[in-house]
Parts: C-alpha cells; structure tokens; sequence
C-alpha cells in the first residue's frame, strides 16, 4: 500500500502564503508543484557543487515537467555568499536569457540559500523562488522565513532583503548523504529551537539518538522547529520585534565566525558555542536555571557538537565583531537571552565586564 503524502504546511506571510511540503521521498515532485504556480518557461537552478547528484534530480523532475533549467554550480563554503558570486549568477541568467517571469530555484545548504534568495530578490527586481534544503540546518531554520543575503568583510549577512519563496521542499531522504559534521551543525539549530519553544520540544531534543535519527519522528522533530519559525515570522517578517528572538546566541556565533574570516567552523558550531555565553548571561541577569546550561552543553556535545573554542580566536575580536553584528544598533547589541525555555527576553545589553566573562569561558 502506497503511504500518503503529508499535507503542505502553510507558511502564511502577511498577506501571501506558500506551501512548505515536508516528508521523505518527495524531491521527485518539485517540478509538478514548480509548474503549478509558474508563469515563466526557465529556472536558474543554483546548487552547491557538493551536491551536484541531489541537483541533478531536481533538475530532471523540473525537466520532466517542462521548465528549461539553467544549472548554476556554486563553490562549497560561506566565502561563496558574496558580491562577486552575486553578480557571477546574476549575469549568468542574463546571458541565459531569464526573465523577470522565470525563477531561481536552490537547492543547497544554508548558503545557496541565502545566496539564491537575494538573486531571486534582485533579479530584475524579483523572480520567483523555491528552495530545496539538503542539509538539517537549511531545512529547520535558513529556507524558511524570506531572510536572504550575503556577507562583505565587516559583517555576515550584511547585504541583503526579505524575499520570500513560492514553494519549499523538504525531502528528509536526502539527510542520508551529509557528512556527520553537518548533520550536527544542523543540530545547533534545533538545540536553540528547544530553548525558544519550550520544555517539552527540548526534552525531544534532548532525548534524540544519533543523527539524522530514527525516519518516523525526524519529520516530527523538523516540523516542530519549521511551525515555530512560521509563526514567529509571520508575526513580525520585516525582524522588527519578536524576529530577533529566532538569533538566540548567534551575536557571538556571528562574532566568532566573522573574526575567523568565515573559515574553520561552520555555522552551527558558532552557534554551540555562542548559547554557552548566552546562558550564562540568561542566569546571572534573568534567572534561568543553571540546569538548563548544564543540560544545553550536555546535549550539545553528545552530538559533537563544541562548546569552548579554547585559544581559537581571541575574546576582543569577537567581541568587536559582535558590535559590528546586525542586531546591534550602535548603543546596544540587543542580544537574546532567556527567563526559562520558552520565556524569552529581547534587546538585552549586558554589562561590558559581564559579557566579557561569558565570552571568555567559551574562548579563552
């Protein structure tokens, strides 16, 4: 007997929506469900050269349906979210003959999709755009909510839109060819959702075995972490108020990645280690539980996940960095921090000192 396909998620943005399609086996269906919203006959299909097989198959479903596809190779790595690759791509579906009726679909990690979303966005002024995650932190968290964008040298992420896609596809078999880091860089993520949401979505986070996890409750465990950010997103698209809430310890991951010049740990090992100061902080300044860190740290490195960087990078030029990091407006660095998981306080500014001793546990 043939399983049936879980209903869309609905991810409902102000006055727009798109359907969030979410199960196992599925990326053979990308092109009917492109087509069904399409207005244009090409796709710029940008995908990280790591996963040059899963783009493939993307490819030949949109193929199969009818869509002229443009591949768009993108070296692997956050050096690629920049100007240069911007406008690489963007010439490339120039030349191609795109128009503003075609699209961009991406399909990669965390990366590709913030690097394909700002192209979507500011390709004659906006085309259509769909992204494929291939990697647990791109699913949970980077492909949903519209933030696009790229990085220059004072800054990650620091020019970019909102530009939300028509479609998102998650196909969790593909989970099944990511190297053991980036399946716990991902994890970070879903760490951090179990600390926004609540107690009972960090005790199924605490209790998951080995990555990527038993098949029947991982699409459990990713929808919990993609339902949350839909509703905050839809809350506040624009990341004027409750949004910032979603950047829990990604201040000082944001500071550590930048003073490391974006090379030597991923993403979501800057994240580990950057809600280890965050909880600190949350306990000294709000109250939270000191169980909770301990907890946090525990779950953390059973994943292989850091929680120090000892001598790594120095504790002032990630602190420089953190001041220079979007959140911060010049006179506050507005950073995250928790009451209890699922209470959450925004727009904190810690005492100097205080900061610097957080920050100093984790990297000194």
């Amino acid at each position: 007997m043939t399983r049936e396909t879980p209903p869309a998620i609905e991810a409902r943005i102000g006055d727009r929506g798109y359907p969030v399609h979410l199960d196992s086996g599925i990326l053979a269906s990308l092109g009917e469900r492109w087509v069904a919203g399409a207005t244009g006959e090409a796709v710029l299909l940008v995908h990280d050269a790591n996963v040059t097989a899963i783009a493939m198959r993307a490819e030949e479903s949109l193929a199969a349906a009818g869509i002229r596809v443009v591949s768009a190779p993108v070296p692997p790595g956050e050096s690629s979210k920049s100007l240069a690759e911007l406008e690489r791509l963007a010439r490339l579906a120039a030349t191609a003959g795109l128009r503003r009726r075609d699209g961009v679909v991406a399909v990669g990690g965390g990366v590709i999709g913030d690097l394909a979303g700002f192209l979507a966005a500011s390709y004659q002024r906006g085309v259509r755009l769909a992204h494929v995650p291939t990697t647990l932190l791109a699913m949970v968290d980077s492909a949903i909510g519209g933030k696009t964008g790229v990085d220059i040298p004072e800054g990650k992420n620091y020019v970019g839109a909102i530009w939300q896609p028509e479609l998102v596809l998650i196909d969790t078999d593909v989970l099944d060819t990511l190297p053991a880091r980036e399946l716990a860089s991902g994890f970070a993520e879903v760490v951090k959702y179990g600390l926004l949401d609540g107690p009972e979505l960090f005790e199924l986070v605490e209790s998951w075995p080995a990555l990527p996890g038993p098949r029947d409750r991982l699409r459990e465990l990713i929808l919990r972490c993609v339902t949350h950010k839909i509703d905050v997103v839809a809350d506040d698209e624009h990341d004027h108020g409750r949004r910032a809430s979603l950047n829990l310890g990604h201040t000082v991951a944001h500071g550590i990645e930048a003073a490391l010049g974006y090379a030597g740990v991923t993403h979501g090992e800057a994240v580990a280690v950057g809600l280890m100061p965050m909880l600190r902080l949350s306990e000294e300044l709000c109250g939270l539980d000191p169980s909770w860190r301990i907890r946090t740290g525990e779950v953390l490195a059973r994943h292989g996940l850091p929680t120090r960087l000892e001598g790594v990078v120095a504790v002032d030029d990630v602190l420089a960095a953190a001041a220079r990091d979007k959140k911060s407006d010049g006179r506050s660095l507005n950073m995250v921090l928790i009451d209890a998981p699922g209470s959450i306080r925004l727009g904190v500014d810690p005492p100097p000192r205080m900061l610097r001793d957080a920050v100093a546990e984790v990297l000194a």
